[in-house]
């Protein structure tokens, strides 16, 4: 099914692949409220994503800007940044990335439809096709969803596609924050979009990643030490090759290396998926970082991570869940917009000491009021 009162802005989309006519455009969506976005690009056998097109709909048409034959952007990175106009996106961590490869910029200020449809009660993680049909009953195909944004020319068929990716976020959004607005929740949607565009520097996410291997409360204080400066290394290796972290060395032969320690190159080659090719690239880098990181003072190890919450908690984090459920449905929204996992976990282990419960900083916010303080109350209620 296919709308015919919206079907004119996706049949014939601009194609933008000079400098000339982009700046000649730019012009004309400096004076526009809204302009939504959205990206194409291939990650397959790179770290970074190369970024292959940039949609961009101002309500009225559709625009496809070719990246791979334009040198000036300069134009478009002043409209991204520009206070003025709303910047329309769904589910935009990956693109945030191209947008940080290409212009070295993040389009400011945001909103992500996918987080406004779920505080608007159309659920969780609610992609752009499911989307078009719930708010404007219009199915959208996703047959190109694989295909190959960098060949050149591209079909009829992805250009179509691409289109349709921006041609309705317009639409989208003024019925979203019609809605959200009838509802009190405007300010919600712009406090969760909000950090969107403050990530993590480029310093904090190599010496941070080690957290997030699988298992990793599992290992000492002393394997941490190692376990950080291997992972560190690697981060830093396949941003400089430009080459997927895995390619480099998987997460678990990191948290084997770190468990283990090996001290030669016959200890190292029996950890698992550490073949040839990598002993041969990386096993002498890899011994010097166990020694180093086996030679760590005290004072430079890091803190063990949390343990899993311990059965005893099972009890009260059902409780807790239940509590959330009931007022999730009392709202029309997903649970998980409500309260996340982590939640949960960080308020429960804020009393394991001395019981002196606290809310993340992630339950406060519109948050404290709509569910953080009643989850306060169960745990010291329980707690006494």
């Amino acid at each position: 099914m296919e709308d015919s009162k919206h079907a004119g802005r996706q049949v014939h989309p601009v194609y933008i692949d000079d400098n000339e006519t982009l700046r000649k455009f730019c012009l004309q969506w400096q004076h526009a409220a809204v302009l939504a976005l959205d990206t194409e690009f291939i990650r397959t056998d790179t770290f970074y994503p190369i970024g292959a097109l940039l949609q961009i709909s101002e309500g009225t048409g559709c625009f496809l800007i070719d990246p791979l034959s334009i040198d000036d952007f300069s134009p478009l990175t002043a409209l991204l940044t520009d206070p003025a106009i709303v910047k329309v996106l769904h589910s935009c961590s990956e693109d945030l990335e191209v947008f940080e490869r290409l212009f070295q910029v993040l389009p400011q200020p945001l909103i992500d439809t996918q987080i406004a449809a779920g505080l608007d009660g159309y659920g969780f993680s609610l992609g752009y096709q499911k989307m078009t049909e719930a708010l404007l009953q219009i199915h959208v195909a996703k047959g190109e969803t694989r295909s190959n944004w960098l060949q050149r020319p591209l079909t009829e068929s992805q250009i179509h596609y691409a289109a349709l990716d921006v041609a309705y976020l317009p639409e989208m959004y003024q019925q979203l924050k019609q809605s959200l607005e009838s509802k009190g929740r405007w300010q919600w949607l712009l406090d969760e979009c909000s950090p969107l565009t403050n990530g993590q520097s480029d310093t904090d996410a190599i010496t941070q990643y080690y957290k997030k291997v699988k298992s990793v409360w599992k290992l000492s204080s002393r394997q941490l030490g190692v376990l950080r400066l291997v992972v560190e290394w690697r981060e830093s290796e396949a941003r400089h090759r430009d080459r997927p972290r895995g390619r480099i060395l998987k997460d678990k032969s990191c948290f084997e290396i770190a468990r283990t320690q090996p001290r030669d190159v016959k200890a190292l080659s029996s950890i698992e998926d550490v073949g040839q090719s990598t002993l041969r690239n990386y096993g002498q880098e890899l011994l010097k970082l166990v020694m180093t990181g086996i030679k760590l003072a005290e004072s430079e190890l890091p803190a063990q991570l949390p343990k899993p919450l311990p059965p005893q908690t099972g009890t009260l984090l059902k409780q807790l869940k239940a509590h959330v459920s009931h007022r999730a449905e009392h709202l029309q929204m997903a649970p998980e917009l409500l309260v996340r996992k982590r939640d949960y976990e960080e308020l429960l282990r804020s009393g394991f000491n001395n019981r002196d419960y606290q809310l993340p900083a992630s339950l406060c916010g519109w948050r404290k009021d709509v569910i953080g303080d009643d989850l306060l109350n169960i745990v010291l209620k329980q707690s006494t």
